[in-house]
């Protein structure tokens, strides 16, 4: 079998794009979005829009969830009227969407009682990889389906990689990574805020620690948007306070000490009560900054 016709749920910062590509690739595309205007460039660029999530589950070999919380992904699989209920015997789920691995598997077992298949594929990269089509997927599940969709991550990302047979697998993977990118962020942050305030030019900061020990891919993606205060969302603070606390969640199940997390979710708390949740997650150093009475600017 051969997956040529794909339905993405969630056309947001990250489903949106990868829309975009998977139709540039010659995919057929159901779409499903409660406002019809947010995606009519997906429809005139040749989506299908569906009037109902019912209606988005039905003759597709495929369908992704983008969406951004468990809660969520669940009720609009599982959901009265939902994808479960109306999409065809055989469909294969995927889920892009970074959750908890047991809420994965769980959602994995619950759909192969159904008589489904089901994969976990969360991503590596923000709305702007999304759109350069520079994502990177880990993937779990059967190898099969991981096989029958690599011609649709190719299209969407920069490669797909397999982490196992067992679902859950590729989203442990992906809640250590963004542990790892949020305290990246704050070493970051806290580093230009007080090059800044010592006098060092913030853009000059970033160039030089590129060429050495310190070179930070968050450093390089993320100065351009704090210098000229571009805080629109690439990867929202709030989500990224959400995905500490899920990975802090799993450091305490597997008995890891993580005293560099634990912190950073509380900071990425702080930035949220401070009004930042919906802005892109480099916002963040603006609670350094306040402290600091400074502003990282051009």
């Amino acid at each position: 079998m051969k997956i040529s016709k794909i339905a993405i749920i969630g056309t947001g910062v990250m489903g949106y794009p990868m829309s975009e590509h998977l139709l540039d690739a010659g995919f057929e595309l159901v779409i499903y979005a409660r406002n019809p205007e947010k995606v009519s460039g997906l429809i005139d660029k040749g989506a299908v829009l569906a009037p109902s999530l019912a209606e988005a589950a039905k003759e597709v070999q495929a369908i992704i969830t983008m969406l951004p919380t468990e809660d969520i992904v669940r009720e609009v699989i599982l959901g009265e009227n939902g994808l479960a209920e109306n999409a065809d015997s055989g469909t294969l789920f995927v889920n892009s969407s970074t959750v908890s691995p047991e809420s994965n598997i769980s959602l994995g077992m619950e759909l192969n009682k159904r008589g489904f298949d089901f994969i976990d594929s969360p991503v590596t990269g923000s709305g702007l990889q999304a759109k350069d089509g520079t994502l990177v997927f880990i993937v779990s599940g059967i190898k099969e389906n991981f096989e029958l969709m690599y011609p649709a991550y190719k299209a969407m990302g920069l490669d797909a990689f397999y982490g196992g047979d067992q679902i859950g697998a590729a989203s442990y993977a992906k809640l250590c990574s963004n542990a790892m990118m949020a305290v990246n962020m704050l070493s970051f942050s806290e580093a230009v805020t007080m090059a800044k305030k010592a006098g060092v030019d913030p853009e000059m900061f970033v160039k030089f620690c590129h060429g050495g020990g310190p070179q930070s891919a968050m450093a390089d993606k993320k100065i351009g948007k704090i210098i000229t205060r571009n805080f629109s969302p690439a990867f929202r603070t709030a989500l990224m306070y959400k995905d500490t606390g899920l990975a802090s969640d799993l450091s305490k199940k597997i008995d890891v000490p993580t005293p560099m997390l634990n912190l950073g979710k509380e900071l990425f708390k702080i930035a949220c009560i401070e009004g930042y949740s919906d802005e892109d997650m480099c916002s963040v150093i603006k609670c350094y900054e306040k402290w600091a009475n400074i502003t990282v600017e051009k």
